[in-house]
């Protein structure tokens, strides 16, 4: 039988003519032969050569591109000011003027300072877990709020996922032990922690062999917090930001002095928040009384006002006191050496600039300073009085230092300090000016003016600028009143400790004191005389009291008593709070406390309404509410508590066959009702639903209940409940059962032309309508039942 073969085949071809291409072979135009897609095996693909012929025939970028685009790169807060200048140089001289600018300005000087500062914030990464943040910290001085805070969280994820796995590892081994592995599990993740450039909290003890169990837990639980590291992220991201304008050449005298503007705006920003935060609530005691919040702080030592007062005080009693002991007095000023400052005053560079930040050079002067102090100490040399702290117009720090001595010791304190503040980098220092500049010495001259008088200024200009309107800085030239506002900042920034005490007693002792005025109290013998100094605002007296300006921590004769709380914080550790003052020869026994009331930080209430109803109008065996009826004038509303006592309440519940009036009004109660909860009420809520959904249980009928035994159902609060029932009905309103409970408990409720809330026995009424009341009530008796 032959063979048919069956379907579509293709043609026979044709015979080749000369000249022709190669004879198409496929069955149909889309399945014709074509080269393969991969390359044979040992072969290059052929994409590289392509690349490489490509890279061959291209020319080379220009130099003056390559540039433009890494300054372009940069965050928008660098490149602003140089892209800007690049765009007006091509506009009025042209494209050549402009990329000769690029490379003899941008890359010769500026973004080499920005490599140097940018690599001191690098992160030296030795562990694969932490790859996926490598990107992340490198672009810190691109993020915002959002992206620090995202960050924020999966680091601490990730340390807590890092933490289980070493200590269930740990656990897995034969002689695994729960302590071993809690303190091997801190250790990794310490040593994640500190190739982010954070150092661990008690990462000493770690390397000592000395932490315990607890510490390591404490240390754990801050490595694992979100917040924890969002702190440290943003301290990272502010200082490396404000590094980078150091090192951009925005913070000089001729533009942006002690500080940068953006700085210097979210310092105000944040104080504005800050006063916000203070006007919005209130101090509460035990008791319920409560304080306004804002007050307390304009009367603390917070308030800069208040703060450079304590402070002149302070300098005038350490004064008095080498007057009477006849010491003699210096006026130092420390400076860094060239290699610390960025910008000259004329507002160039300065190319002896290493990338030092403000808080390095902060460290390198404590340096000194410490050295100077151990000096003094091997030849005997004791000293007191006051350190102050300062900025040049580059955020450099510098130091101003007031101090008190043996007049026989002068001279060799003197030699002492310059030997040590001129050794480093002495081969700068040429001529009278540059010695003087690295350091220089005043002697304290009473016929020229008081001790106090020299330091007076530069206290006042780092704090609020008081008593200097008319002066002008010496270096920026613009008013001290307004750059008060830009070192507050810079010290807020850079984390630098503007003022400082040397020697003396300590301060804080003074202050609690002090609050012990007005007071009639047993004092004893070792306390009473620094008490009386310190209620009159004697410093001096106060110093001598406790053995003098040069009396040691240990023989202090009035001390700081502390109560210490375990477990007082969200890290589990043992917080130390400050109850009063004792005298150590005296024992516990003269322990005079100074803080007796325990405040807690309520919101405040916000006094808006028409009336309210003041339940405590009368004896509570009587029933008798106080009523107040405002008209449109506000008036003072007597300050409640914010929040009533947490108590569960019956949800409102809609009737049968309900009108459209009703149900509006059911959506209006329920919403309102879970608005006004706080976090800690809506839990309890949606607790107890799922708890009735798990059980079957049904609502009560509430249409069963009799309108006159309402209250009845609501025993714990009692009398209250029958004093609102029975003003509602005086005034022609009839409550269901779940609108009088929601009331007592604190819920506003509509009752159509008003809503009613109850705040902890207040009543307080909010009319819809615009309605003038005249009537005032002062007190209804509601005893008589209805």
């Amino acid at each position: 039988m032959a063979n048919h073969s069956r379907g579509r085949r293709a043609p026979t071809p044709s015979e080749p003519y000369p000249g022709n291409t190669e004879t198409f072979t496929g069955a149909y135009s889309w399945n014709a032969p074509r080269p393969a897609i991969a390359t044979a095996a040992g072969e290059k693909p052929i994409s590289e050569d392509l690349f490489r012929r490509f890279a061959q025939i291209n020319e080379p970028i220009p130099r003056a591109r390559r540039v433009m685009r890494r300054l372009e790169s940069l965050p928008h807060y660098i490149r602003r000011y140089y892209t800007q200048r690049v765009e007006n140089i091509k506009q009025n001289s042209g494209a050549k003027r402009a990329n000769s600018y690029l490379i003899n300005s941008i890359e010769k000087y500026l973004l080499p300072r920005i490599d140097s500062v940018t690599e001191q914030y690098q992160i030296d990464i030795q562990s694969h877990v932490l790859l996926p943040f490598y990107d992340d910290f490198r672009r810190i001085p691109y993020y915002g709020k959002r992206e620090i805070k995202r960050l924020a969280y999966r680091l601490s994820d990730c340390m807590a996922g890092e933490f289980i796995r070493e200590y269930d590892h740990q656990m897995g081994l034969p002689d695994g032990d729960i302590e071993t592995a809690i303190v091997s599990g801190y250790g990794y993740i310490g040593f994640l922690s500190r190739q982010l450039n954070t150092c661990a909290p008690g990462w000493g003890l770690y390397e000592n062999r000395t932490m315990t169990a607890d510490d390591a837990l404490r240390a754990v639980a801050r490595i694992e917090s979100p917040s924890w590291w969002l702190r440290r992220l943003k301290h990272i991201h502010d200082q490396w930001r404000e590094h980078l304008m150091i090192a951009a050449g925005y913070v000089h005298a001729k533009s942006a002095p002690y500080c940068s503007d953006p700085t210097l705006k979210e310092w105000q920003a944040q104080k504005k928040s800050n006063r916000e935060f203070l006007q919005a609530f209130e101090l509460e005691d035990e008791d319920g009384n409560r304080i306004s919040l804002v007050d307390k702080y304009d009367g603390s030592i917070a308030n800069p006002a208040i703060r450079r007062c304590e402070l002149m005080t302070r300098m005038r009693g350490f004064e008095d006191i080498a007057e009477q002991e006849n010491l003699a007095g210096d006026f130092y000023t420390l400076t860094a050496p060239s290699k610390y400052h960025s910008m000259y005053n004329s507002g160039k560079r300065n190319h002896k600039w290493r990338g030092a930040s403000p808080r390095q050079t902060q460290k390198y002067l404590c340096r000194i300073w410490s050295q100077v102090r151990a000096a003094w100490k091997r030849a005997d040399i004791r000293v007191f009085g006051f350190r102050v702290v300062e900025p040049h117009h580059d955020e450099t720090p510098h130091w101003h230092m007031l101090l008190f001595m043996l007049p026989a010791d002068i001279e060799l304190a003197r030699d002492i300090f310059c030997t040590y503040a001129r050794w480093e980098d002495s081969e700068e220092l040429q001529s009278q000016d540059a010695l003087k500049a690295r350091f220089h010495v005043v002697p304290i001259d009473k016929e020229l003016g008081s001790a106090t008088g020299y330091i007076a200024k530069y206290i006042s200009k780092n704090i609020d600028g008081y008593a200097l309107d008319d002066e002008l800085d010496d270096e920026s030239g613009k008013p001290l009143k307004e750059t008060a506002k830009r070192v507050s900042a810079w010290a807020s920034r850079w984390r630098i400790r503007q003022f400082q005490q040397i020697g003396g007693a300590p301060v804080t002792v003074y202050r609690e004191l002090r609050r012990l005025r007005d007071k009639e109290l047993y004092l004893f013998p070792e306390i009473s005389p620094a008490q009386v100094a310190a209620d009159e605002g004697n410093w001096a007296g106060y110093t001598l009291a406790q053995g003098g300006p040069l009396v040691a921590r240990k023989d202090l004769r009035v001390r700081l008593n502390y109560d210490i709380t375990e477990n007082g914080n969200d890290y589990g550790d043992n917080v130390s709070r400050i109850t009063g003052v004792f005298a150590p020869e005296s024992g516990s026994n003269s322990i005079i406390y100074t803080r007796t009331t325990t405040y807690k930080i309520v919101p405040k209430i916000k006094a808006d309404t028409d009336f309210s109803v003041d339940v405590q109008g009368g004896p509570p065996p009587l029933g008798v509410l106080s009523i107040t009826v405002r008209g449109s004038c506000p008036q003072p509303v007597k300050s409640v508590e914010s929040t009533p006592p947490a108590a569960e309440f019956s949800y409102p519940k809609l009737p049968k066959n309900a009108t459209t009036k009703q149900i509006k009004r059911y959506h209006q109660q329920t919403s309102q009702l879970f608005e006004d909860m706080g976090r800690k009420e809506r839990r309890e809520l949606a607790e107890r639903i799922r708890n009735d959904g798990n059980q079957g249980r049904k609502a009560p009928d509430n249409s069963q209940v009799r309108k006159t035994d309402i209250a009845a159902q609501y025993q714990p609060v009692g009398e209250l409940a029958d004093q609102v029932l029975s003003f509602l009905r005086k005034i022609g309103i009839e409550p269901e059962p779940w609108e009088l409970r929601a009331l007592v408990m604190g819920g506003k409720v509509d009752f159509g032309d008003a809503v009613f809330c109850l705040r902890n026995e207040q009543l307080l009424c909010d009319k819809h309508q615009k309605i003038e009341v005249k009537i005032t009530l002062s007190t209804i008796n509601f005893s008589d039942s209805i």
